[in-house]
């Protein structure tokens, strides 16, 4: 009986990541509060640490801040400013010279986080800049009570995602074909090779809200797709008995006009599901005992 067959499996993944980032601060004094765990994720927006009772800000964008930023200053840090504000929800301009609605942005996220004084301009002192808007560090590097000097490292985080590879092996054996993939939720497609390397797909699988928290138990628990053909193949359900001379994924059937080579798809509810390469399924085919087992060529 011939039916569609979609393949549908789940896949393990192997992240390819780029170098660790150690982040540090320009703030200097003791450590008062500190907010590092190699558990939990640290996101943008949150108070990363207090240096003698003054909170310092994480805040993710796409490059470090090296300044500070005050007003009438232009160029990339202040463009990134402005997309990290936006992302935290603050409403600014894209793009443009530090004026006053990013001034006042800046000022209202100073106040929302207690840092003083909230007069609109970014002080390097007040901010951790970290790489994504949530990361878990792999390494903490302080303790309460430390004396923190500007640039002592605070903490090593992962590099970003560059792509994805299947984890190849026996069991996992693809039907060949364009296959979907889903990963934390994010649809993405999946080279020949195996690999998914889409950088939109990749950030987007990044961006992911568990993304974070599944790298962190990356080690005891390995990071899987959903995967199934775009376009579902035609099968045929054989019972077990029905093939001999199976090597890996080829075997043989017997039909009236003789032994003919199948390649093995799958199973499913106690059959097991086969393509004939070589043309169209015989009407019937000869099971258990009865096999004269000539043997076929794929």
């Amino acid at each position: 009986m011939t039916s569609a067959f979609a393949d549908p499996r789940t896949l393990p993944l192997e992240l390819d990541m780029a170098p660790s980032i150690e982040l540090s601060s320009s703030a200097s004094g003791r450590v008062t509060a500190l907010a590092c765990s190699e558990s939990r994720a640290l996101r943008s927006g949150d108070i990363a640490m207090r240096i003698d009772g003054q909170p310092v800000a994480a805040l993710a964008s796409e490059q470090p801040f090296y300044r500070d930023i005050t007003w009438g200053v232009e160029g990339a840090d202040v463009d990134a400013l402005r997309a990290a504000l936006g992302d935290l929800g603050y409403e600014v301009a894209t793009s443009g010279r530090y004026s006053g609605e990013l001034h006042d942005a800046v000022a209202v996220f100073q106040r929302d986080r207690g840092i003083a004084p909230a007069d609109g301009s970014l002080l390097l002192s007040s901010i951790l800049w970290i790489p994504n808007a949530q990361t878990v560090p792999s390494k903490c590097s302080l303790s309460l009570g430390q004396a923190y000097n500007g640039g002592d490292l605070f903490a090593t985080v992962p590099g970003d995602l560059r792509s994805l590879r299947v984890v190849q092996n026996v069991d996992n054996v693809m039907v060949p074909g364009q296959r979907r993939v889903t990963v934390l939720g994010v649809e993405a497609s999946l080279s020949e090779a195996g690999v998914i390397d889409d950088p939109q797909q990749v950030r987007d699988i990044q961006s992911a809200p568990t993304f974070a928290a599944t790298l962190a138990a990356i080690d005891s628990t390995p990071l899987t797709a959903r995967s199934a053909l775009a376009t579902p193949v035609q099968v045929v359900s054989l019972p077990p008995a029905a093939l001999f001379d199976v090597t890996g994924s080829t075997a043989c059937v017997e039909g009236l006009a003789g032994a003919m080579p199948v390649q093995i798809v799958g199973t499913g509810m106690g059959a097991t599901l086969v393509q004939f390469p070589g043309g169209s399924a015989p009407s019937e085919v000869v099971l258990g005992s009865s096999l004269a087992g000539t043997g076929c060529t794929l």
